[in-house]
């Protein structure tokens, strides 16, 4: 079977799901085909793949061709390939995190009527429709075209996948985890070692619509100061390890005592060292708060990189995990940002940059997160073992494993329709 395959490239969440699905996906060579941070992850993990090629799948002369002799497509997130390859009568399944965050100005009976016209239309009406839908409508719409569509748990998931139900759409399944739930609980088994970082920070991907690393980067200037900061602050963490795509060049300082490395680690690697450190510091990213409930690592919420991450800490805001967090927002009325994914992204970016260029302003984030992560710090182990039981009630679902293992079945089904 061949099988083709595509994620969103807005951070490392989409696209190491794609990874995490390849070891899942039996009897067939994997493609890849994307751009961005999502290629720059593939490319470290190509043993997973077949072939990787750059390529925008948004352009259909681009992204057409790669289709012809795929038997099935594998898309997270990436709604674009979901319509070429429904264009194209191609099976697709559809991986999605995020469902309880996709804003639309539009009701699901009218998503559904744009579903329809992308199957039946002529390419030009039905490309035309697609594009008029704004990016978050656009990936409600691939759920509805999908052969199969795989949804990640969180609060709000449930009763999205009812509204879709609703207008017709009976092939979308809730799931838990869409990561690497083997090799995760093989490291949930393994105690803290002493030559482990004495703090691990999880900055991901980064970049996405808006962020990059070279000049909508406030937020990495930001954190790069604090965990300086900190290292002198706190000299008994005696290592500090930051990873994120930004650091391809890896970096290491030494501030008194404490070694400080800046570095972008393959997956595998840094889940090792995940497993390895007793404290971990991430902003709110579903995928980390996932990986860190199975392998039973607290996370310190770091604060908000983009409004997507508001969105998240808001969700959880009434477990441990969420009363421990760090937030821009407990910093002043100020670092309220509008309710939308690009616009409040763009001022968080802003507000973040004059942080960094303000001497006081930072002092007192600087005091807020200082104050935040010492009371992360000082819980005992049966708490943080609590907060991990906490938090995986709420994010438990049906394993992915064994949705996956009807596949055959779903394509079967798929071609006698």
């Amino acid at each position: 079977m061949k099988i083709l395959s595509s994620a969103q490239a807005c951070g490392f969440g989409p696209v190491s799901k794609l990874v995490a699905v390849t070891t899942m996906v039996g009897g067939g060579t994997v493609d890849f085909v994307g751009q961005g941070v999502a290629l720059d992850f593939v490319r470290r993990h190509a043993d997973r793949f077949g072939r990787v090629t750059a390529g925008d799948t948004a352009h259909g002369t681009e992204i057409s061709h790669r289709l012809v002799d795929a038997d099935l497509v594998l898309s997270v997130m990436d709604a674009d390939l979901v319509f070429w390859a429904v264009r194209q009568q191609r099976r697709v399944v559809f991986f999605d995190s995020l469902l309880h965050f996709w804003a639309t100005r539009l009701t699901f009976a009218e998503l559904a009527r744009c579903a329809r016209l992308v199957r039946q239309a002529d390419t030009a009406t039905a490309w035309s429709a697609y594009q008029r839908l704004a990016p978050h409508e656009r990936i409600l719409v691939a759920h509805l075209l999908a052969t199969r569509s795989l949804v990640q748990n969180f609060p709000g998931v449930r009763e999205r996948i009812a509204e879709l139900a609703a207008v017709g759409a009976d092939h979308v399944r809730l799931c838990g985890p869409i990561v690497d739930t083997t090799t995760l609980r093989a490291l949930r088994t393994v105690p803290p070692r002493g030559d482990g970082a004495g703090l691990l920070i999880n900055l991901g991907g980064f970049k996405n619509f808006y962020l990059d690393y070279e000049s909508r980067n406030a937020y990495l200037d930001l954190v790069q100061r604090w965990v300086v900061d900190l290292a002198r602050d706190m000299p008994e963490l005696g290592h500090i390890l930051a990873c994120c795509g930004a650091f391809a060049r890896p970096e290491t300082i030494r501030v008194g005592d404490v070694r400080v490395e800046f570095r972008f680690l393959p997956h595998r690697e840094f889940l090792d060292q995940l497993a390895a450190t007793a404290l971990y510091a991430v902003p709110p990213s579903l995928t980390s708060l996932h990986e860190a409930v199975i392998v039973r690592r607290m996370p310190f919420l770091l604060p908000e990189q983009h409004y997507g991450h508001i969105v998240n800490r808001r969700m959880v805001a009434d477990t441990a995990v969420g009363r421990h967090a760090a937030s821009l927002r407990r910093c002043g009325p100020e670092f309220e940002v509008p309710e939308d994914d690009l616009e409040g992204t763009r001022e968080l970016d802003r507000l973040t940059r004059e942080l960094v260029d303000d001497e006081p302003r930072y002092q007192r984030l600087r005091a807020h997160l200082g104050d935040r992560f010492g009371a992360y710090r000082a819980l005992t182990a049966s708490q943080r073992d609590d907060a991990m039981d906490e938090l995986a009630d709420l994010l438990d679902g049906p394993p992915l494993t064994s949705l996956l293992a009807d596949l055959d079945m779903t394509l079967l089904e798929a071609a006698e329709r």
